[in-house]
């Protein structure tokens, strides 16, 4: 059974992850200031963030998408701590190099809107580092995200060492039915 849907954008899609990712999800988990990424990525560990993509869909807890731009995997969008009833997520996007701002900018709008669109979903947050993630800033303040907040010392870097977590938000209208 296909619990993530493939979604169109100018330049890709949107489509469920699958074994063939395998070395672009270690390629993308090389990146050692996300946040959240606690080591670089191994064979078992993207193997087995392919199972639990089908997993986290199936329960709607999350889901990942990997981001394909002429045949090949150039980044992920994924959700976490996915809330149905409350109507909110927490979004992450991993981007390899050759991944363009202006693709990255619309791969995270149309999984948005067909989140929106397919689940009623209205409250989208990311979490970034204060430092080195600049160009993620960038791309989701381009979607129309903005930073609601600055967790101090939130994330343990370290056995003694914390970092900030900036939040942002992206909050959709909801139309006369509640509804977007």
């Amino acid at each position: 059974m296909k619990f993530v849907a493939n979604v169109d954008f100018n330049g890709g899609q949107l489509r469920p992850l699958d074994k063939s990712d395998v070395d672009s999800i270690i390629k993308l988990y090389q990146k050692q200031t996300l946040a959240g990424q606690s080591e670089s990525a191994s064979r078992e560990h993207a193997e087995r963030m392919v199972e639990l993509s089908v997993q986290m869909a199936a329960t709607q807890r999350g889901l990942m998408w990997a981001i394909e731009v002429d045949g090949a995997m150039m980044g992920m969008l994924s959700l976490y701590d996915w809330q149905p009833t409350a109507l909110k997520t927490l979004m992450r996007l991993d981007a390899l190099p050759g991944l363009t701002q202006p693709l990255q900018v619309d791969a995270l709008r149309c999984g948005i809107d067909y989140l929106a669109q397919k689940y009623h979903l209205r409250n989208f947050s990311f979490q970034c580092l204060p430092e080195g993630e600049d160009a993620i800033v960038d791309v989701i303040k381009l979607a129309g995200f903005e930073q609601q907040a600055r967790l101090r010392d939130f994330r343990r870097i370290s056995q003694t060492e914390y970092s900030d977590i900036l939040v942002f938000n992206l909050i959709l209208a909801q139309s006369a039915e509640g509804e977007k």
